[in-house]
């Protein structure tokens, strides 16, 4: 059975109802695999959550690692798995695998883990194949360097922060269609509505619910991708207004058409520098005949994702 959620947040949950379950973390890797190095998938008996890239080396991986939760006495491991010597893989290169059993007494870990990403920090663990110690570790100041091996073995590895943080204004259709796409991917997410009963109940793993609107700003996270879709054009002009003044996002994307734009543009001349304005990107309608909200939200994210590629 596959659960929603990323590693992190699945195995939070499943390690407080079940009694162990196995990390593979992707920590080498030659030639053309799926994934990138620090990819990781989370199995349990009957369960799996994340991904190493689906296909023959997820499958086989899976099935490793329940041989390996089953065996009496297993801690830790890396093994080598080779794409190019299985027929129904394109891939040719080969990976190197990590697996981990955690248990109850990792759960520490696991919650400063989840404190660490919530706050944008680091946390690093150092991983002995040969101790039976619990695993190392503590938050780390800046970015990290990612998983690295010290020693034949042993393991650092810096849990990045996720790769952007999102602020999405408005808990409407297309809100709420955008905040599930959102929901799948790696960032953490601040959704806002000034209407508490819009909020649903249940949220993504990493999204924080604020009621609210403008008077929220200083809680909210600098260099963030803004997404501002509210009810209203007027709570839009808000939103859009104080993130332009407040001068440090790293993407301003407003749902509507281009003349919504350009009305918001004229009423921005004297408020804001100009340079400020020509940085909103219209989002979501350009060139739909079919409006329904799933297919909006699709473009609002894509738009958000090309936007954001580098170079």
């Amino acid at each position: 059975m596959l659960l929603d959620g990323d590693w992190l947040s699945v195995l939070r949950q499943q390690l407080a109802l079940q009694k162990a379950a196995i990390l593979i973390t992707l920590v080498r890797s030659q030639g053309h695999v799926p994934r990138e190095v620090g990819a990781r998938m989370a199995v349990g008996c009957d369960w799996s959550a994340d991904t190493l890239g689906d296909g023959w080396l997820e499958i086989q991986a899976g099935l490793r690692a329940r041989q390996l939760l089953s065996l009496p006495v297993f801690l830790r491991c890396c093994e080598r798995f080779d794409l190019g010597n299985c027929e129904d893989c394109c891939c040719t290169g080969s990976a190197w695998l990590l697996f981990e059993l955690l248990n109850e007494r990792d759960l520490p870990w696991l919650e400063m883990a989840w404190l660490a990403r919530a706050q944008g920090r680091v946390l690093r663990r150092l991983v002995s194949l040969e101790s039976d110690a619990p695993v190392e570790y503590y938050l780390l100041p800046g970015r990290g360097s990612g998983i690295r091996q010290l020693e034949p073995s042993v393991w650092q590895d810096d849990l990045p922060v996720p790769a952007m943080r999102v602020v999405l204004c408005g808990a409407g259709h297309i809100g709420r269609a955008v905040s599930r796409l959102l929901g799948d991917l790696p960032y953490t997410v601040f959704w806002l509505d000034s209407r508490p009963e819009f909020l649903p109940a249940e949220l993504p793993a990493n999204t924080t619910g604020i009621v609210g609107a403008v008077e929220q700003m200083d809680c909210l996270p600098a260099d963030a991708c803004w997404l501002v879709m509210t009810h209203s054009d007027q709570l839009d002009f808000d939103w859009i207004e104080q993130i332009l003044l407040r001068n440090d996002a790293r993407f301003i994307g407003l749902l509507g058409c281009r003349s919504k734009l350009a009305s918001f543009n004229l009423r921005l001349i004297n408020r804001v520098p100009l340079g400020r304005i020509a940085s909103i990107h219209c989002l979501g309608t350009e060139g739909m005949q079919s409006r329904p909200a799933a297919a909006i939200a699709i473009a609002v994210v894509a738009e958000l994702l090309q936007q954001l590629q580098p170079g």
